[in-house]
């Protein structure tokens, strides 16, 4: 027979119980006694059992509500077992009165129904446009949320066009008025962006935008959709389904339209730096060409092919000297032969037929340069500055300075004028831009 100790059979229970892990537990709070170290110890009960339960300091800071006597609350937390009592108990970290359980387990439910569909992801989630210029807005036409909307978006952007659907936005009836409201902005179709948001408000004022009904419509509306329900800690299902959601109807109207201060702003600053750069790409091609207009190639575009037509020259003399060397080479070796050699007819016409094709090949090759050569200096004399002075053109030289601007002349500056025949000299008595 095996004998257990008190600690050892209150281990075996507490790993029995501790897999039950984290659960909803609804009950009549009793026995509440807050700690003044922080924590908060009760009871929940029914008819027929008592669980114990306990909240740590750390977890009864952030409850949204407030555990009272003799009320049905609703609490989530794990069970574990209290080993010092031998008392199993419920941790609890979330509270939630008793006629807000219902709405609390359903908006859990449709979210992970919808969320396994795939209604929350990324990849379906339509951009929204940077600048709109129609914007609609489902919400009550009475209260906060309409005002701070307006406010915002007549502030950053005045001329755009703001359209107002009135809308239910909580009670019977408020959920297919939302659906109504985003159908008939579709079919108006001359919307860019649709805002639907409400003010703050309990589960229930708010749960016209958890329904699956009008999660399904924004989902499958074409129009971009920003949700802004209730305060920043509010969420709706409205917000998870939604292209972008917003935290306050104030956000959503800063989220809907761009600041004109700031368009104007940054339209200022790329125009300095498109002015600038094109100052700079200015100022690098007139370096460039004051350094070209100082090339020798510039100042005598012919000369470059008159030293590759002495160079061809050059070859051309090379090539038959090379040539008459080689025959005579050959002609040594003829005579050295043997007139008993009975080849030595063959190797004469041999050698002539070589010496002609070294010839022909020579005169072919200069004529292919000489052409080469000849078709550069007509391009080279075609676009020559002559031409263009022969076309009506003329150079104004202030001293030995071209003169491209006229606002670097002044009243009684001298100047020569070179025309495609003679020049001129000339004063300047008026300038103009």
């Amino acid at each position: 027979m095996i004998v257990y100790s008190v600690s050892e059979i209150t281990s075996i229970i507490k790993e029995k119980i501790t897999p039950i892990g984290w659960v909803w537990v609804q009950g009549e709070v009793s026995n509440l006694r807050p700690h003044s170290s922080g924590h908060i110890y009760f009871s929940l009960k029914d008819e027929n059992s008592i669980l114990k339960g306990v909240i740590f300091k750390n977890d009864a800071r952030h409850l949204d509500y407030k555990l009272e006597e003799g009320r049905i609350f609703q609490v989530f937390g794990r069970i574990d077992i209290w080993e010092k009592a031998s008392q199993y108990q419920i941790i609890g970290e979330k509270v939630l009165p008793g006629e807000l359980g219902t709405f609390y387990l359903r908006f859990e439910e449709i979210k992970k129904k919808l969320e396994r569909k795939g209604f929350f992801e990324e990849r379906f989630k339509r951009e929204i446009p940077k600048f709109p210029k129609k914007v609609g807005i489902i919400t009550s036409a009475e209260g906060a949320a309409i005002r701070d909307v307006l406010k915002i978006i007549k502030k950053r952007f005045p001329p755009i066009t703001v359209i107002v659907r009135p809308t239910l936005v909580q009670g019977d009836g408020s959920s297919t008025d939302v659906i109504n409201a985003i159908r008939e902005f579709e079919e108006f179709g001359d919307v860019d962006l649709l805002i639907i948001t409400r003010g703050g408000g309990s589960i229930e004022d708010l749960w016209a935008f958890n329904e699956e009904e009008v999660a399904e419509e924004i989902f499958n509306a074409k129009i971009p959709i920003i949700s802004a329900i209730g305060h920043e800690r509010d969420f709706s299902i409205s917000d998870f389904v939604a292209d972008q959601r917003a935290a306050t109807p104030t956000e959503a109207g800063g989220l809907a339209v761009p600041s004109r201060d700031e368009i104007t702003v940054n339209l200022n600053n790329f125009k300095r730096g498109l002015a600038r750069s094109i100052y700079q790409k200015m100022e690098f091609y007139k370096s460039s060409l004051g350094t070209i207009e100082k090339s020798y190639a510039i100042r005598r575009p012919l000369f470059t092919f008159e030293m590759k037509q002495q160079y061809l020259d050059h070859l051309q003399d090379s090539l038959i000297k090379s040539g008459r060397r080689r025959a005579q080479i050959l002609q040594e070796r003829l005579r050295n032969l043997t007139l008993k050699s009975p080849d030595l007819s063959t190797k004469s016409n041999q050698v002539s037929n070589l010496e002609n094709r070294l010839e022909s090949s020579i005169n072919l090759l200069l004529k292919e340069r000489k052409q080469k050569i000849k078709s550069l200096e007509s391009t080279i004399q075609a676009t020559s500055y002559e031409k263009t002075l022969r076309r009506g053109y003329s150079i104004v030289r202030k001293e030995k300075e071209i003169i491209r601007d006229s606002q670097k002349l002044k009243r009684g500056d001298q100047l020569n004028i070179r025309f495609y025949q003679g020049s001129s000299k000339a004063i300047v008595e008026e300038t103009e831009q």
